[in-house]
């Protein structure tokens, strides 16, 4: 377990959010659960999640993700403080500190930006609080080229991980691991439970978002596990529907794919 002392988690919307627009709430409540229980442990925890849009649209009554920018914007502003207050209160249920950290694109190309926000993360940790991350979507969307967006924040906290010198990332998803196809339409597609090198047939078996609820998908998890790999760091991907398999993967159970040089 020592080897996972200073954790990134990543929560993306699909693991939070069903397909219906209604938020689990159990998953939530597992979630501050297993990531209290680490830091009571010892372990230094980051959360990095998606979900104001997902849980938005359960506020909104609506049942699908608007293409408009704007009205995901308005989206965003409407469910980022509904997270924040579900989170508040999942984690105060086992007398837990969270904070709230949004961030946007430009802050990572902005040295003095940067060593503010990562001065504020560390005196959290230093403080006992579990930080909590998520893009600023009000703000960080460029309507013509989209460059300040993250993605479902994949590669957002593989930044994250990277500019704290965490010993590795965890990458809760609504899949069990990294496959050798796409298991929902191949029935042949084999789990793969380590990989130390992001191949060309790796990329290949990357497919995008199925919820239709996030924007992120494989693909941008193996840019993530590229990005934290090339970091000298680790990266596991799991289902996140049962968020103690966290504590499986920080016991070096096989479970998941754990990507690693």
């Amino acid at each position: 377990m020592a080897d996972w002392q200073k954790i990134v988690v990543k929560v993306g919307t699909s693991t939070i959010v069903d397909l219906d627009g209604q938020i689990k709430y159990p998953v939530v409540n597992r979630l501050a659960q297993t990531l209290s229980t680490l830091q009571k442990d010892g372990h230094q925890v980051l959360l990095v999640t998606s979900g104001a849009i997902g849980v938005a649209l359960n506020q909104m009554n609506l049942h699908q993700r608007p293409k408009e920018i704007p009205k995901q914007q308005a989206l965003a502003a409407i469910g980022q403080g509904y997270l924040m207050s579900l989170y508040h209160q999942s984690f105060a249920f086992y007398q837990q500190q969270v904070g709230q950290v949004l961030l946007t694109y430009d802050v990572f190309d902005n040295p003095v930006m940067l060593e503010n926000t990562t001065n504020a993360i560390e005196t959290l940790f230093d403080q006992g609080v579990i930080p909590i991350i998520n893009e600023n979507d009000v703000i960080a969307v460029d309507e013509l080229d989209h460059q300040h967006s993250f993605g479902d924040n994949d590669r957002l906290a593989a930044l994250v991980a990277k500019q704290i010198q965490a010993d590795g990332l965890i990458i809760l998803s609504d899949v069990d691991a990294l496959y050798t196809a796409n298991p929902n339409i191949d029935q042949n597609a084999k789990p793969i439970h380590r990989v130390e090198e992001i191949t060309e047939t790796i990329w290949l078996s990357a497919t995008g978002s199925t919820s239709g609820l996030g924007t992120g998908g494989m693909s941008t998890k193996l840019a993530a596990a590229d990005l934290t790999m090339k970091n000298g760091q680790k990266m596991a991907l799991v289902n996140g529907n049962d968020p103690a398999n966290i504590l499986a993967v920080i016991a070096g159970e096989e479970i998941g794919t754990l990507f690693e040089e």
